[in-house]
């Protein structure tokens, strides 16, 4: 388990049996089947945290989830944020490998980390709003990360660069498996500007 480096008035430690999601979700128990254990590890509020109550996040939680296999558990998460409405950090364990998960609350998409990439929290802000937006941004790429941007408009280049990234992928296999020469610079027209406005983006 992580050391998040939070006080112990953060501390919850308490095990929540799966029956409690399980039984209040359609399908519950094929959408848990791979959970093992659920542990609520943290509360984060104002009063745990000593922090003045302001902005729009109230609570944020941390739970660990311990699999059965290593496969990210998206319908299990998807149905725990269905029940709880506060922002979840989700610690995923199966044997040695870990990675992360939460929810944007900005467009409802759910984040993962790679297999065992560590990602370093860090939670000594001051106010929830901020201590949230920087915990979604550690999902994001570097370079959005190191964009100082807010989270909406973090989040919206995100999605862009995913898109354009989508896009380019796709214009290449086209080029490579065309044998005309003019509907190759067809395509190589639609290219230039996608791969100029990705560079643009993240800045390279």
């Amino acid at each position: 388990m992580k050391d998040f480096n939070l006080p112990k008035s953060c501390r919850v430690e308490k095990f929540i049996p799966k029956k409690v999601f399980v039984e209040k979700i359609s399908k519950g128990k094929s959408k848990f089947e791979n959970v093992e254990k659920i542990r609520w590890l943290y509360k984060l509020s104002p009063s745990t945290l000593h922090l003045p109550e302001q902005g729009k996040i109230e609570e944020i939680h941390i739970f660990s989830l311990i699999l059965k296999s290593k496969i990210y558990p998206k319908d299990a998460i998807e149905s725990i944020k269905k029940l709880i409405s506060y922002p979840i950090l989700f610690e995923i364990i199966h044997e040695d490998s870990f990675c992360y998960a939460t929810y944007s609350i900005e467009n409802t998409k759910l984040l993962f980390s790679a297999w065992n990439e560590p990602l370093d929290f860090n939670f000594n802000y001051t106010n929830l709003e901020k201590v949230y937006e920087n915990m979604v941004k550690k999902f994001l790429s570097v370079e959005v990360q190191a964009s100082n941007l807010d989270l909406k408009t973090a989040m919206e280049k995100e999605h862009r660069v995913e898109v354009l990234s989508k896009e380019i992928e796709v214009l290449k296999k086209k080029i490579a498996k065309e044998k005309q020469f003019n509907k190759q610079l067809e395509l190589s027209k639609l290219l230039k500007p996608k791969e100029l406005e990705l560079k643009n983006l993240i800045g390279k």
